[in-house]
């Protein structure tokens, strides 16, 4: 049996969420302390005794969305057999990726608004958790492409910033139950694998 939150956990988190719905909204400047305890349903006191500033609150809003999706993808690629292709392996990252920034809305959401306005000191601590989770989509390709089921010249840098940056564009546009996540992972990796022309369409002669 799973064991309860205490109480000062449960009020972390309830700081946390108001914060990433605030963040989300107003980006970092337009964010205050004040506004975020009204949001959580508190005192501004309250509020310091979890986070002491506004900075404090946004690192952890950040760490927690990415540690979020660097657990999920170590689970789901450890699942999957040492034979498995890098098809196979692209479309779990893919569906593993979508429903973890799906599953954490407001925080992916609010990630991807203000990374670009935070300080430099708070992007430059908070990559250190973004650079090993782009090591795991890097040795998703190097390997396929080691093997030979990518194509030899293709840049695998500008594809894995292609397909992070399409991936996390989800949470924006993704309406559950307009479409399933395994479809929309698995329309991505169709793009990414297969293309879009028809093969030897366009050509003339």
């Amino acid at each position: 049996m799973t064991k309860p939150l205490a109480k000062s956990a449960i009020s972390q988190k309830r700081v946390l969420d108001a914060a990433a719905r605030i963040f989300r909204d107003y980006g970092y400047a337009g964010a205050t302390m004040r506004v975020i305890a009204e949001e959580a349903g508190l005192k501004a006191g309250s509020l310091y005794y979890h986070y002491k500033s506004k900075d404090e609150l946004i690192s952890a809003v950040l760490d927690l969305g990415m540690n979020a999706a660097i657990e999920a993808m170590q689970t789901a690629l450890a699942a999957l057999p040492a034979e498995a292709t890098g098809r196979q392996r692209l479309e779990v990252a893919f569906r593993t990726h979508v429903a973890t920034i799906i599953a954490n809305g407001d925080y992916s959401l609010a990630t991807s608004r203000v990374y670009g306005q935070v300080p430099e000191a708070i992007r430059i601590q908070h990559q250190k958790l973004r650079d090993p989770y782009g090591l795991m989509w890097r040795e998703i390709l190097t390997t396929a492409q080691k093997r030979g089921e990518f194509r030899a010249d293709a840049n695998l840098t500008l594809a894995r910033l292609l397909i992070l940056g399409a991936l996390n564009w989800t949470a924006e546009w993704f309406k559950p139950g307009s479409r399933s996540i395994d479809d929309v992972a698995s329309g991505f990796a169709a793009i990414v694998m297969d293309g879009l022309a028809v093969p030897g369409g366009g050509s003339s002669g």
